[in-house]
């Protein structure tokens, strides 16, 4: 996972955190609910990602960790779904942002900078200066 519950806190006051968890009525967060959003988020972050940077990344980009609370609150929030007018739809918005900024990482349009990991190998052969097979001298006498 790219963030925790505390991260979630900072971001929406605990009492929403709870509406959009407790469904069995018991007044406290669900962790499972919580933790299945930032799964959900960090694999999400991942499939786009995997094709530029080894993942999962550590230690964790700032910006991946942002990206990660941004789709874990769009996680929580559609659970109950969302009005066009209502001010939660912030919530999508951000995650739309999320999504079209994860879409340029994959393209490579968006640099992660140092992240902490060495890119992947590249896939294929350098033939850029390959030795050379037929020269004068190996040639003469023919």
């Amino acid at each position: 996972m790219y963030c925790i519950v505390d991260d979630l806190l900072k971001k929406i006051p605990q009492a929403v955190l709870v509406k959009l968890t407790d469904d069995a009525g018991t007044g406290a967060i669900d962790q499972t609910k919580v933790d299945d959003a930032m799964i959900d988020a960090a694999n999400e972050i991942d499939s786009y990602c995997r094709s530029r940077y080894p993942v999962p990344f550590n230690p964790v980009p700032g910006i991946i960790k942002k990206l990660a609370l941004d789709i874990a609150l769009y996680n929580l929030f559609s659970r109950r779904g969302f009005e066009e007018g209502s001010p939660d739809k912030i919530i999508a918005d951000r995650y739309k942002a999320a999504i079209e900024l994860l879409e340029k990482i994959a393209r490579g349009l968006v640099s992660l900078g140092d992240s902490g990991n060495a890119p992947p190998p590249p896939q294929g052969v350098d033939i850029s200066n390959p030795p050379r097979r037929f020269s004068r001298p190996k040639l003469e006498g023919f």
